[in-house]
């Protein structure tokens, strides 16, 4: 299909180049004994390959909305630096709380805090970096909560923070570099419906990490942390239920996007043993030609080639859609909405357990679609 060599070129190509930058720096000996040692530092920090670098530049370039909060945090520091060196950034997550990042020599994560613990909070992430020399992806959730199900009696359940590593090894790696997509969203807690609440605005994350020198003496540690945080402030989009009696409320939802058209959202609870429809579409405001979405649904975790799906859709003809788009029950979508030659970018993410006949009451539907 038309979104595959696409998807190469976004998502393989970079971390190819990361894992030629890995391997380069590999021959560096194990411990900094001559100047060449630096050197080499230097130039990894110039090359800076297989991160968000690589990116489109429209994306690169994006200013914020008359209803969007653009936030950018970078966490940069050099180990022959004078002056104190600042491991830790934040920024704030409207509604919610805040995102931490987080590089010193002995951790270097990510940090979602809540505010409220009773919420169902989560950080979904598509994250990218390589491993044993091939370049990999894994879905990843930070969930901050207090009652697991419709049946949990609260007592146990998380802290008011969720954390996800950057590192792969306990003792961090001395060179490392990679860069994830995330989507930041709360509703009430599975021990209670979402049909009538107001729900907070779903925030995006797009993060760049490298860091070098870490097994060896200060002075030759270096570490950045880009990071874009985009809130959409309304409408929140997305549609959750916790419990097939709370789905005939939320099932679908229609959102209208000023340049774009009409984004369908639907999510069906299964039925008299039918499997119910749970997709995203879209309405364009300029038909025809040259409207289409390019989507890369993240799954799982492995090699990139086995568990990112590339698609490109076109508008049907006889319904004027574009889609249905089927939602991943766990995992994460990249939106490429191209209307009227304009390019807009969505991440959208999908937890979904529908087939517990059983108990009802457990089934959940929770999709959330962010601003990038």
């Amino acid at each position: 299909m038309t979104g595959r060599p696409r998807a190469r070129r976004r998502l393989v190509v970079p971390l190819l180049l990361a894992l030629a930058t890995s391997a380069a720096l590999a021959v560096l000996p194990a411990a900094p004994t001559a100047a060449a040692d630096r050197a080499g530092a230097v130039r990894l920090d110039a090359d800076r390959v297989g991160t968000r670098a690589q990116a489109p530049a429209a994306l690169r370039k994006k200013k914020a909305g008359a209803n969007e909060r653009v936030q950018r945090v970078r966490v940069s520091w050099k180990g022959t630096q004078k002056r104190t060196k600042v491991y830790s950034k934040s920024a704030v997550v409207p509604g919610i709380g805040r995102l931490t990042l987080t590089c010193r020599p002995d951790a270097t994560f990510v940090r979602l805090t809540a505010e409220d613990r009773t919420a169902e909070t989560q950080l979904w992430m598509a994250k990218y970096e390589t491993k044993g020399g091939r370049a990999v992806v894994a879905t990843k959730t930070a969930r901050i909560y207090r009652y697991s199900d419709a049946a949990d009696d609260g007592t146990g359940g998380t802290g008011a923070s969720a954390s996800e590593g950057l590192n792969q090894l306990s003792t961090i790696e001395n060179f490392a570099s990679g860069y994830l997509d995330g989507v930041i969203s709360q509703r009430p807690g599975r021990h209670l419906p979402v049909s009538g609440s107001t729900p907070v605005p779903v925030t995006s994350l797009s993060l760049n990490w490298w860091w070098t020198g870490f097994r060896h003496p200060m002075s030759w540690r270096q570490c950045k942390i880009d990071a874009t945080v985009t809130t959409r402030l309304s409408p929140r989009m997305g549609v959750s239920w916790h419990g097939d009696a709370d789905a005939a409320a939320t099932q679908y939802a229609e959102y209208s996007l000023p340049g774009i058209g009409t984004l369908q959202l639907r999510c069906e609870p299964d039925a008299g043993g039918v499997e119910g429809r749970r997709t995203l579409a879209l309405v364009p405001a300029v038909p025809g030609r040259g409207s289409r979405i390019y989507a890369e649904t993240v799954s799982g975790e492995g090699r990139v080639e086995d568990h990112v799906e590339a698609d490109s859709y076109d508008v049907d003809p006889a319904t004027g859609r574009i889609g249905g788009i089927e939602l991943p029950r766990n995992g994460m979508i990249k939106l490429f909405v191209q209307v009227g030659g304009k390019e807009r970018v969505f991440l959208l993410s999908s937890y979904l357990v529908t087939n517990n006949a059983a108990d009802p009451a457990l089934n959940v539907c929770e999709t959330a679609l962010a601003a990038y």
